[in-house]
């Protein structure tokens, strides 16, 4: 592809300058028929789906796997394929709509996802013609389920670590793949199997594999802590025979299929969470309106009424940064798209691998954020529920179990976060991202800054300023670290880490501002306050956490006076009013209680 214009749509942006409110994409701007779509696939998982879950947690047979095949007839594993492809060539931001009603299901959504995520979607961005054309049909119907085989005992993190090998036996003129396979969902009743060998033992390569081949065997279930429905085998290849034409991309190019589809998954699994916290907040607001104590609702305590109003904040703030994250997407494949000469198929497939790639930091960062918002959701709903959560009578124990595994498959957390700061300054160091400049930038203004900055007019006027003074901080501590540190600076994961949450924080109170800015004049006075005291609550909740991780990135990065010097400049970015909290938390909680859960 020939680049003729300069890219717009650029990873990390959100840290160089402010974003415009009117550049970010919000969930409420979806039109009918995305609401529509949406819609059929929650009410199969609540009418279908939901009232089975006794049995698909039991294992009962065939039970999950018909249901996958049912979400397959109803159209849910075409949303996001191509319409060159036979799909529905949706935009990526309708694809993570349904992906979050997708997330209502419980032990149920891992088997579809797979499906719509990691184990269909590399035939769809690298296979060939005939690939596409031998398997592509059968995945959007259901017809053939789907699994990924990446993950092996000794390599979880470290993919490339991989030891199942693939040897060409020239007398057969086929790969006969040896080796094992671990953790791997849906392999109980998948069809078909995208698994990575080394071929020769050296060239990391993805192939194609059928289940009926000889030599393959499935494992036995495992027992699992949640997800206790979903189907989780380990593989093994005894001579497993594949032929050339299931080789998937070329030889030894498999490395570039493995992380592309972990950004794949990291995008997908951000709706899903989504989606499952807030079925928990649901359950929970309805348990506090139904139990009563001393005489009333505990959904009438003030501290009950925080902590449903706390959950709902993480949840706006996940549901504002995953749909302005694909709607990144959505810009950066248009954008490339409109840089061709054709709008082929594979053009299409090449456009979206490109942008998941360019936009992978925002990917780990809803993935963390969105990972551990559900697993403090499922927590204090279980708190709301008292003793009963921690039976299994109610959900709020299922809910609980259920979201442990999040923060760990997808590249675990801690990946994340290492590849969140690593990738930002590996691309200013090339050039790819002005960070470098925006740091000077910030540092020049706080060697000469006196007294406190003039607060910005207007609706969310105050908040912005807050968060940008988030960004600043972000862009100042991460120049002393790179200063300090420089190429060693991956060795330095601690100090990683910390910049890597002011990243998080950043985006998340920022997405959750801009959203309220872009519908102002649009909203009930209700709404827009219900949505301010989320970004109220985002901000008195992130804030704290930007400024202890400058501190302490700092601390590690610079010593004696020039460490003073550097933590006198940050509290010169410090310096705010805090905002009301007592009346967030209220006005948030009172909008939640009305709606029985989830407002917006």
């Amino acid at each position: 592809m020939t680049m003729t214009t300069e890219r717009k749509i650029q990873s990390g942006a959100f840290l160089i300058a402010q974003t415009d409110a009117a550049d970010v994409f919000v969930p409420e701007r979806f039109d009918d028929d995305d609401r529509l779509l949406a819609e059929s696939v929650e009410d199969f998982v609540r009418d279908r789906v939901l009232p089975r879950m006794p049995e698909i947690d039991a294992h009962a047979e065939g039970v999950l796997e018909a249901l996958v095949r049912e979400a397959g007839d109803l159209g849910a594993f075409m949303v996001d394929v191509p319409e060159q492809l036979g799909g529905l060539g949706a935009s990526k931001k309708t694809a993570m709509l349904v992906a979050e009603r997708l997330g209502l299901g419980g032990s149920f959504a891992p088997a579809v996802m797979v499906q719509t995520g990691i184990g269909g979607l590399p035939i769809v961005y690298f296979g060939n013609e005939d690939q596409r054309a031998r398997y592509l049909e059968s995945i959007m119907s259901g017809e053939r389920i789907t699994a990924y085989g990446l993950t092996e005992a000794g390599s979880g993190s470290d993919a490339l670590a991989a030891r199942t090998t693939a040897r060409w036996d020239e007398e057969r003129g086929v790969y006969l793949l040896n080796g094992s396979k671990q953790f791997i969902t849906n392999a109980g009743f998948a069809d078909l199997f995208i698994v990575f060998a080394r071929v020769d033992g050296q060239q990391f390569t993805a192939f194609i594999v059928d289940r009926d081949s000889d030599g393959f065997s499935v494992g036995a279930e495992e027992p699992k802590l949640g997800l206790k429905g979903s189907s989780t085998c380990a593989l093994a290849f005894d001579d497993v025979a594949v032929p050339r034409e299931n080789v998937l991309g070329e030889i030894g190019k498999g490395h570039r299929i493995a992380f592309n589809v972990l950004n794949i998954g990291r995008l997908k699994l951000s709706p899903a969470v989504l989606g499952g916290a807030k079925i928990s907040l649901a359950d929970g607001t309805k348990y506090a309106q139904e139990r009563r104590q001393f005489g009333k609702a505990i959904a009438e305590f003030p501290l009950i009424q925080q902590k449903l109003a706390a959950a709902a904040m993480r949840i706006y703030c996940a549901e504002s940064m995953v749909y302005r994250t694909a709607d990144l997407v959505d810009r950066h494949v248009a954008e490339t798209l409109a840089e061709t000469l054709a709008g082929t198929d594979e053009d299409v497939a090449a456009a979206t691998v490109a942008a998941l790639r360019e936009l992978s930091v925002e990917c780990s960062i809803n993935k963390v954020y969105g990972s551990e918002a559900l697993d403090f959701v499922v927590d204090e709903m279980l708190q709301v529920h008292g003793g009963y959560g921690y039976v299994t009578e109610y959900p709020a124990e299922r809910h609980y179990r259920d979201a442990r595994i999040n923060r760990i498959w997808e590249g675990t957390n801690e990946i994340n976060r290492m590849l969140i700061t690593g990738t930002l300054l590996q691309r200013a160091l090339k050039g790819e991202l002005p960070l470098l400049g925006a740091v000077k930038q910030v540092t020049d203004e706080l060697m000469s800054r006196r007294g406190r900055p003039v607060i910005p007019t207007g609706a969310m006027g105050a908040e912005l300023a807050v968060i940008d003074n988030a960004r600043k901080m972000t862009l100042f501590a991460s120049g002393i670290a790179a200063q300090k540190h420089l190429t060693k600076l991956q060795e330095e994961q601690e100090v990683l880490a910390w910049l890597s949450d002011m990243v998080i924080q950043t985006y998340a109170m920022e997405s959750a501002a801009l959203r309220v800015a872009a519908l102002e004049g649009e909203l009930s006075p209700e709404q827009f306050d219900a949505r301010r005291a989320a970004t109220w609550l985002a901000i008195e909740t992130g804030m704290p956490i930007v400024e202890e991780s400058a501190r302490l990135a700092i601390a590690a990065s610079a010593e004696g006076e020039e460490r003073r010097s550097m933590l006198s400049m940050l509290r010169k970015l410090t310096r705010r009013d805090p905002f009301d909290l007592r009346w967030a938390g209220r006005t948030l909680a009172a909008t939640v209680i009305d709606r029985d859960g989830y407002p917006f």
